[in-house]
């Protein structure tokens, strides 16, 4: 996992010190999350924040890399008896997209894309949230995988604003490692719905 990492930063560093082609935007928006898997059992989805940072190289007006680094707030809910439990898993992520550009040809200000890619996510914060009559109290979550990866992919539509880009995309995020790391190595895998709005910024 560490090599990841560092071969995922190497690259950030290579395209960013490439050519005028590198471009550099924000991204905020919402998760509404669930988990999946043998021993999931059934729950509701989460909402959750998700906000970050990415980098845009594109090498033709066909075809991007965008390597990114986002807080994602994961998790699910669910009700035994009385008592509610929201199960919240945080999570520093790093996603590298390749995306094909689809310019719309009677209306150039508008820019379609669609991607897909890997990710790795380095787990933040894992805690149980309980709610009994309005009483509300949290326990941290002990066996929790430190990493987990899997993949995304979606779409997006963007406006051309001046050489800035504004937009909204949407994405699936489908985790393919367990999160659980107890002794019983449960299979309980993170699975998002993405809804995010976008910034890119004009190279100058």
């Amino acid at each position: 996992m560490k090599k990841w990492l560092l071969c995922f930063f190497v690259f950030l560093l290579f395209i960013t010190y490439t050519t005028a082609q590198v471009r550099f935007g924000l991204k905020a928006g919402l998760n509404s999350s669930n988990l999946y898997g043998d021993d999931a059992g059934s729950s509701d989805s989460k909402l959750g924040f998700i906000g970050g940072c990415f980098l845009q190289y594109q090498s033709n007006k066909n075809f991007a890399l965008q390597p990114e680094l986002s807080y994602s707030m994961k998790g699910a809910k669910t009700q035994v008896g009385y008592v509610n439990f929201t199960l919240a898993y945080d999570y520093i992520e790093f996603p590298l997209l390749f995306k094909f550009i689809l310019p719309i040809d009677n209306n150039p200000k508008i820019i379609s894309s669609f991607f897909a890619g890997p990710f790795i996510a380095l787990n933040a914060k894992s805690k149980i949230i309980t709610n009994v009559a309005g009483i509300t109290n949290e326990f941290l979550i002990e066996k929790t995988a430190t990493a987990e990866y899997g993949v995304q992919f979606g779409g997006s539509i963007g406006l051309n604003i001046g050489k800035n880009e504004f937009g909204l995309d949407i994405r699936y995020v489908l985790g393919l490692s367990t999160i659980d790391k107890s002794i019983n190595s449960y299979d309980i895998r993170n699975s998002v719905l993405n809804f995010n709005v976008y910034f890119v910024f004009e190279n100058r």
